[in-house]
């Protein structure tokens, strides 16, 4: 079995990276915490399980699960989760889709589903910044070609 995890991250990054904006700015994709000195918000990549769904005598079939982070930061008791709210919209529009999948037939992968798990939002407040993040769980369910 091979891990397909590192491909569905590198699609997510071609498909957000320069097209998610808030306030008529491009929002930074990363695949690690960037440092605090870039700003928000950004959005974070991070991969979570890939659970062998079926196991198929000529192939594999993992299910992938990643998430997809906004973060956004405003000085305490400024700002609002609106800009996450906003994010969260644009990054599920580019990424869930009922008919169209990324295509990792090159490197012998099929992607078959895309499926939103869930989104939840956290609040954390600090003495200096407020920050809102979305975060949303998706699955793709491909197949080891």
């Amino acid at each position: 079995m091979k891990d397909a995890s590192y491909l569905i991250r590198k699609e997510v990054y071609d498909a957000l990276n320069g097209n998610i904006t808030i306030n008529s700015s491009s929002v930074p994709v990363y695949n690690v915490v960037p440092s605090t000195q870039n700003g928000y918000p950004y959005i974070l990549i991070t991969s979570v399980t890939n659970i062998i769904a079926d196991n198929m005598k000529e192939s594999y079939l993992n299910q992938i699960v990643t998430q997809v982070e906004i973060v956004t930061g405003f000085d305490t008791n400024t700002g609002g989760q609106l800009d996450a709210n906003l994010g969260i919209n644009q990054i599920s529009q580019l990424l869930i889709s009922r008919n169209t999948f990324f295509n990792l037939s090159s490197s012998n992968f099929k992607v078959i589903s895309a499926e939103n798990n869930g989104i939840n939002y956290i609040t954390e407040d600090t003495k200096t910044k407020t920050f809102y993040r979305g975060i949303l769980t998706y699955s793709n369910l491909v197949e080891q070609l």
